[in-house]
């Protein structure tokens, strides 16, 4: 069995149980939830939610933390000590920060957002057939756009699996190595332990498998998995927001004082750096050579070049290598000039429509690593506004423009438009697709669907005049093929 493959199971309403004593919760969810075939139970007290739970047997219970009668923590232990209901995935609910389950997601904020309600319902869900065919001996692979890589080393670990997850993205392989469900090592390029599998917590898209069998521990790692994914993922984090404004990727970077200048007793990592930039380097080599993860790395680059310890140098115009090729710069430059985006400095934009809060931050994220990428230096919203410029050759850049979500705020739609050379809509554009449409068609340009599957572009979108393409999964795959787009309309 396929981790990815179709369950016949799915052609069946699933259930899913609601427990909160607020009754708006439901009312909120129910429509998006029906829409996507699901069957909604709804209670308002855990006493109530235990033995909806006993009775129907949901596919997934949403249970907020203040439910009453029978408290979260009683109800899950309740179901977890009864065999029909043991295996029913939980995801709580409340009014305060939880970081920790947020991003193992098992917890949801609120006020909640029903596109990021079902994004995480779906993830869950397909979580979960994983896990059947982990707990089997079924063939377990399919793509971390449909079971995110967090999902599989959860589902290995509860499955206490030994044998290595191998990994490949756009040709570059990586793999993770599990004995009894512990972390056992991992190989990601030239990183190696944890700061390969904090660097693979990055990667939204590829192709997995799992392939049983003996694996050697081959490092003394002693924290639990849990623990080593957490913190990978804030080390993401925090690195996505320091890439930016450390280098173009193919900068170098070298000492701008005298070894002997610098001085002694500085943190190891940066140590580690000075040691390396003695010569003139990429960061990319910079990263792969150090045995410091790679945000220890980002940080100690920053701190030199604030204190003027290091200093970038910027690729010759021979080595850069350029987004688009030649052809494709021109016509993108006329497409521009004719949306009256200047003819010295031409400046376009593309506008990102769609997605739930999930994907929209998921997408920054991956156009924070396109060379020539500048995100707003003030922190872009991520709901609308102008988010970023990506730089194109020489004098040439779009802004990256997204639209208001809330119905309420579509007047600016066209506003915010202008000068627009293609349309980037992120899956879902469930509620938008048809204005969405007609915009594309009003300003004449191409639409660029990015998503998980095709089959889930609506066909509004598909009937667009203007032309629509499915781009794949991947937004920075996704927003350079718009770009290619837009570079053959006319």
């Amino acid at each position: 069995m396929s981790a990815s493959g179709p369950d016949p199971r799915m052609t069946l309403p699933r259930k899913i149980l609601i427990a909160d004593p607020d009754p708006a919760t439901a009312l909120a969810l129910g429509p998006a939830l029906r829409r996507r075939g699901f069957r909604l139970h709804v209670a308002r007290d855990g006493s109530r939610a235990l033995q909806l739970a006993i009775l129907r047997a949901p596919d997934l219970v949403l249970i907020d933390e203040k439910a009453a009668f029978v408290d979260a923590g009683a109800f899950v232990r309740i179901l977890r000590a009864n065999p029909r209901t043991e295996h029913i995935p939980i995801v709580f609910t409340g009014d305060r920060e939880d970081p920790g389950r947020g991003r193992l997601g098992q917890y949801l904020k609120k006020p909640l957002d029903p596109d990021e309600v079902l994004a995480r319902l779906e993830q869950v869900l397909r979580r979960v057939e994983a896990a059947r065919a982990a707990s089997s001996d079924a063939v377990l692979r399919g793509s971390l756009g449909q079971i995110p890589l967090v999902d599989l080393l959860q589902i290995l670990a509860m499955n206490r699996k030994t044998g290595r997850l191998e990994l490949e993205r756009d040709g570059a392989r990586a793999e993770i190595a599990f004995v009894e469900g512990g972390f056992a090592g991992a190989a990601a390029g030239a990183a190696r332990g944890e700061k390969a599998l904090y660097r693979l917590l990055s990667w939204r898209e590829g192709q997995f498998a799992f392939v049983a069998g003996r694996a050697e521990r081959v490092d003394p790692v002693r924290k639990r998995l849990e623990e080593l994914v957490l913190e990978g993922l804030r080390q993401c984090d925090e690195a996505a927001r320091l890439l930016p404004s450390v280098s173009d990727p193919g900068d170098r970077f070298a000492l701008a004082v005298a070894p002997a200048a610098i001085p002694e007793g500085l943190h190891p990592a940066t140590a580690e750096v000075v040691s390396f930039i003695a010569r003139p380097r990429t960061l990319q080599e910079v990263l792969d050579s150090a045995t410091a993860t790679d945000l220890e790395v980002l940080r100690a680059l920053t701190a030199l070049l604030e204190c003027g310890y290091a200093r970038r140098e910027p690729r010759r115009p021979a080595e850069a290598t350029s987004l688009l090729a030649d052809h494709e710069m021109r016509g993108l430059r006329r497409r521009i000039e004719r949306c009256g985006g200047g003819h010295a400095s031409a400046a376009g934009k593309v506008i990102l429509a769609g997605g739930g809060p999930l994907a929209r931050r998921s997408a920054l994220v991956r156009f924070g690593g396109m060379p020539g990428y500048k995100a707003q230096a003030d922190g872009a919203p991520v709901d609308f506004g102008t988010l970023g410029r990506l730089a194109i050759g020489e004098r040439m850049c779009v802004d990256l423009v997204g639209l208001p979500s809330d119905p309420a705020l579509a007047p600016l739609w066209r506003p915010f438009s202008n000068r627009a050379v293609g349309v980037l809509a992120l899956l879902p554009t469930e509620g938008i697709a048809a204005r969405l449409g007609a915009l594309a068609h009003e300003l004449r340009c191409p639409i660029g669907v990015c998503g998980p599957a095709e089959e889930s572009v609506e066909p509004a979108l598909r009937r667009s005049p203007a032309g629509c393409a499915f781009l794949g999964g991947d937004p920075a795959e996704a927003l350079r093929a718009l770009l290619v787009l837009a570079s053959r309309a006319e």
